[in-house]
């Protein structure tokens, strides 16, 4: 088994996200948008197929619906 070291450095970054201040000082849309563009991103590079790409907009929605309470 091989790892794409690509891959995993993008989902490093999406991972990040969490813990970059000038992100989390970004109003509950910014930080959504910026999500989905990420995953967008990774998806139209052929980074992540079409499951994990689901799976990083199901994680966006639900971090701003917890954002928007």
């Amino acid at each position: 088994m091989t790892t794409d070291i690509r891959r995993v450095n993008e989902m490093e970054a999406w991972s990040a996200l969490l813990s970059d201040a000038e992100f989390e000082a970004g109003s509950p849309e910014y930080r959504y948008e910026t999500r989905l563009a990420l995953a967008d991103s990774m998806l139209e590079r052929k980074v992540i197929d079409c499951g994990e790409w689901r799976e990083l907009v199901d994680e966006a929605v639900s971090a701003y619906a917890d954002d928007v309470g």
